[in-house]
């Protein structure tokens, strides 16, 4: 005989073979862990790469290499990782994305020459480029009815593992001495996504067969022929998608680089400069996720993303033209964060929209 249990517990214990699945709330907070580890250790190499550059008597050009090839990677890799999403099931292709961040990421604290550093930084880089076209199709098939807030909530852990990974990384290094400190934060990055990829081959269990999408109990004929057929590349609103979250991605690393040196140009000291680029990334968080959440409320994608294009606008131009200009200076880069990553939001919501059934992955891949 089933029992079905009342109140939250009956959200986790479900009857039969039930038993074995995850609920919904763990899997997404498994997503948002996944998206976590996918940028902390991205971002937290950024701190510690001075002391890394000293300690194995690299030249600039070669530093740089290190923060770009990672880069290439996960454009390179995000064709690959989303058409895989659609064959093998997306909790398969998270867990392979996962190890490779993991492996990765590191053995980037031990590696002794450049090198073998250099190879590693492909592997981590392939992960992250593997992992994130998988994380919409993760959505689409588990939350059909609410991918605006499901998105909101795990793309709030790449813009958390961004923040927390450079913040942390300055704090370890802080408190490490030595030539070698900077091993320290790279491999605490690489032991977190270790350890989210264990948890998540224990509670995903991604060698069972894909789940369907859930809500989805037939695929009619034409469905499944337009499924086959349809390719994000000969779709017009795909490249839409595509060319916002390109416009968001353009703004916010150029905001990241260079407003520290608007702030210096305008005559702010280290401090002011710091509070004000820390409201900037404080803003992010809140604009990621309520936008998609909204979308969901009214049932319509293009209001959020006009909004937040005008929020990032104003921003930008305030910061442009008046920069200081009392009391307007804290709300420039609050305006300019939250729409910005508003933006980064809709843009990953988005492909799960446009694309048919069964594609979701691909059509996330081109976006990436």
């Amino acid at each position: 005989m089933a029992v079905r249990l009342a109140g939250p517990l009956g959200a986790w214990i479900r009857p039969g073979r039930d038993l074995v699945k995850p609920a919904p709330v763990v899997v997404l907070a498994l997503a948002w862990f996944a998206a976590f580890s996918l940028r902390s250790g991205f971002v937290g190499l950024g701190p510690a790469l001075p002391a890394l550059t000293a300690d194995l008597a690299l030249s600039f050009a070669q530093s740089s290499i290190l923060v770009s090839v990672p880069t290439l990677l996960m454009g390179l890799m995000a064709v690959p990782g989303g058409s895989l999403a659609d064959r093998w099931g997306p909790t398969r292709v998270i867990a392979l994305g996962l190890a490779l961040v993991a492996v990765g990421g590191g053995l980037r604290a031990v590696a002794p020459a450049y090198p073998l550093l250099l190879v590693i930084s492909v592997v981590f880089g392939a992960g992250i480029g593997i992992a994130q076209p998988p994380l919409p199709r993760l959505m689409r098939s588990h939350f059909p009815g609410r991918l605006g807030v499901t998105t909101g909530v795990y793309a709030s852990g790449l813009v958390s593992g961004s923040i927390v990974g450079a913040a942390a990384s300055g704090v370890m290094l802080a408190r490490t001495a030595g030539a070698h400190g900077w091993r320290l934060p790279v491999a605490a990055w690489g032991i977190l996504a270790g350890v989210t990829f264990l948890v998540w081959m224990l509670v995903m269990r991604p060698w069972r067969a894909p789940e369907p999408e859930r809500g989805i109990r037939r695929i009619s004929v034409d469905q499944a022929g337009e499924a086959a057929v349809w390719s994000p590349w000969r779709d017009r609103k795909m490249w839409i998608a595509a060319g916002i979250f390109a416009a968001q991605g353009l703004v916010y690393y150029l905001l990241v680089a260079w407003l520290p040196a608007v702030y210096s140009e305008a005559g702010a000291d280290a401090t002011a400069s710091a509070a004000l680029f820390a409201v900037f990334n404080a803003s992010t968080l809140p604009g990621i996720l309520l936008f998609p959440i909204w979308s969901d409320r009214i049932g319509r994608r293009r209001p959020p993303v006009m909004l937040a294009s005008c929020l990032y606008l104003i921003g930008v131009l305030g910061l442009l033209f008046f920069p200081f200009a009392n009391p307007w200076r804290w709300l420039w880069p609050a305006l300019a964060g939250s729409g910005v990553a508003a933006l980064f939001g809709m843009s990953l919501v988005l492909p799960a929209d446009i694309a048919p059934r069964g594609r979701t992955g691909s059509a996330a891949g081109m976006a990436f």
